[in-house]
């Protein structure tokens, strides 16, 4: 191709074409730019597209995935950057939501194990359907299905090839923790009892095996534990259990410490294995002190955690507090938490997230790149469809409806808004920023789709 760049102009970006657009179309970047095609970076906010080619007087790439609306345009070449000012893209964000495994249905069952080897996963039947969990694929990423609450189910999805595949487990267990390889899964049982880590990997086709550490239950005596997450540091697994409290499991040592409140700790806590107190945060204009921390429990799947990269910290759902805290791990091995989103009631309000908004027992939630919170509002009734069960976003200080209305028919809907819910409970993410949820008592796992 030859190259048009003239060296006796200055590097410049005048417009692009077109001006508004979608996900993984064309664009062309006019200007004058030196440099190979190695050599330039352009981004569509904080975005950073795909480039084709360039000749010099133009560049051009594929539409990055982006939040709705206008866009700045940027051009890095070497160390010189440009972001003219008006060279702005107007991104259309397309939202789905679709059924990819079990049926939208009143005769939602659990078939016979052996009837699901080589059964599409878009023909199924399941069951009540609790926690949802993805790690890599080889072109989409898998998803995992467990139920928990009265049986011992884990699944396989393997969205590339459309199958399903029954696997192995000891117990009951959680939502699992995925490590940032993404080949691998932790998890631990759903029930009370002692608590032994099992980790799934993939180069043992995902059979079960234990990592040699086990929590005991006079050291966490909480009636469940619904989720696990990993941090920063891929050797660090954290859950929590009903109770609000926090166990830090070391992978590469084998210990662990419990975190909890004063009024929480256990009384058989072994001084060896208590790791410091979570402590609420001061009092706020908008937060007073009495609010900081959760202080009603559920015993059933009433307390979830996750982790942002993001925002640096962990973010905790209450489902009898219907809010959602923010937990910070400091550096004397204190813990602080703080009310972040709702505590205002059960509902599904949005608008401000300490003022105005509510959720209706929250339960699974996950955090973007962008740092924007899903949560799952299960609802407050096992049998209602519709009701108040949502999928919810928080993004900055507000809170909207990212899925989910109160019509009484099971459905996906034209968009996600008119989509319906019935005692949904967990979310998950996979590496294109697709959300996979589960539908709870609807039995089913649903993909809501936003690019």
């Amino acid at each position: 191709m030859e190259n048009k760049y003239d060296s006796t102009q200055p590097t410049a970006v005048s417009s692009i074409d077109p001006t508004y657009g979608v996900i993984d179309q064309t664009f062309i970047l006019n200007g004058n730019f030196p440099g190979a095609i190695s050599d330039i970076k352009v981004y569509f906010g904080k975005k950073r597209a795909v480039l084709t080619a360039t000749n010099g007087q133009c560049i051009t790439g594929l539409v990055p995935k982006e939040p709705n609306g206008y866009n700045q345009i940027s051009v890095v070449i070497g160390k010189d950057s440009i972001a003219p000012n008006g060279l702005l893209f107007r991104y259309h964000q397309s939202k789905s939501m679709k059924t990819i495994c079990g049926k939208l249905g009143p005769d939602n069952k659990w078939m016979n194990d052996a009837d699901y080897a080589g059964t599409p996963i878009d023909a199924v039947s399941l069951g009540e359907t609790h926690y949802v969990q993805t790690v890599a694929g080889v072109k989409s990423d898998n998803v995992f299905l467990i139920e928990a609450g009265w049986g011992n189910k884990l699944f396989l999805l393997s969205i590339d090839d459309g199958t399903i595949t029954k696997l192995s487990t000891p117990a009951a267990l959680c939502h699992p923790a995925v490590p940032t390889s993404r080949d691998k899964f932790y998890a631990t049982t759903f029930w009370n009892g002692n608590r032994t880590i099992y980790a799934f990997k993939k180069e043992n086709s995902w059979t079960f095996n234990t990592t040699g550490i086990t929590i005991t239950s006079a050291d966490y005596p909480g009636d469940k534990v619904c989720s696990m997450t990993f941090a920063e540091d891929d050797n660090l697994l954290y859950c929590v259990d009903s109770q609000g409290r926090i166990a830090e499991i070391n992978l590469s040592d084998k210990s662990y410490k419990i975190y909890t409140t004063a009024d929480q700790k256990p009384s058989g806590l072994a001084a060896a294995n208590f790791g410091g107190l979570i402590i609420p945060a001061a009092a706020t204009a908008k937060t007073p002190l009495a609010k900081q921390s959760p202080k009603s429990f559920d015993t059933w799947e009433g307390s979830y955690i996750t982790y942002s990269k993001y925002h640096h910290c962990f973010f905790l759902s209450f489902a009898a507090e219907h809010a959602i805290y923010k937990y910070v791990k400091n550096s004397d091995n204190t813990w602080t938490c703080s009310l972040y989103a709702g505590g205002n009631g059960p509902g599904v309000s949005v608008g401000d997230r300490l003022v105005d908004a509510q959720f209706n027992s929250p339960h699974g939630l996950v955090v973007n790149a962008d740092g924007e919170i899903f949560v799952v509002s299960k609802g407050s009734n096992f049998w209602t469809k519709g009701g108040d069960a949502r999928i919810q976003k928080i993004s900055g200080d507000a809170v909207e409806i990212a899925a989910g209305n109160s019509n009484g028919t099971l459905t996906n809907g034209t968009t996600p808004i008119e989509a319906t819910f019935q005692y949904p409970r967990d979310i998950a993410i996979d590496v294109d920023g697709n959300y996979f949820i589960a539908g709870g008592q609807e039995g089913t796992v649903r993909k809501l789709s936003i690019e």
